[in-house]
């Protein structure tokens, strides 16, 4: 999954996709809503951004690590989010959505749960997004 996200951000430098890389750069605060079905805990609460690309949080690193979760994904220029995340079990979440300043707002859907829902986010402290 690692290599496929750098063989894509490599494809994006290469083309100039990203012109104002880093723009969305930091930890953003995420706030998922489960609107069809019942699958909490498919998307992490924090996930943070370097280099327009996913690179997920300490804690997100340790659950990595442990195995529990794996992340994939990148913003683009213009603040088109794409992300996977796979957590133990084969359980994966796929989000898309747009970020604008310093907040964020999309949509989530697992086709291994059969759910999915919406999501909110904003940059940087502990509040939750949207408020």
């Amino acid at each position: 999954m690692i290599s496929i996200g750098a063989a894509q951000a490599a494809q994006r430098e290469a083309t100039g996709a990203a012109p104002e890389a880093g723009r969305y750069d930091g930890g953003w605060v995420f706030e998922p809503r489960t609107t069809v079905g019942s699958c909490p805990g498919l998307l992490p609460e924090q996930i943070e951004i370097r280099g327009d690309l996913l690179v997920g949080t300490q804690a997100g690193a340790a659950a990595l690590a442990a195995g529990r979760m794996a992340h994939w994904g990148y913003v683009e220029g213009d603040g088109a989010i794409m992300t996977r995340f796979t957590s133990q079990g084969g359980h994966v979440a796929r989000a898309h959505g747009n970020l604008r300043g310093n907040a964020g707002q999309g949509a989530w859907s697992s086709s291994t749960d059969k759910c999915g829902g919406t999501w909110r986010a904003h940059r940087g402290g502990a509040e939750r997004a949207g408020r």
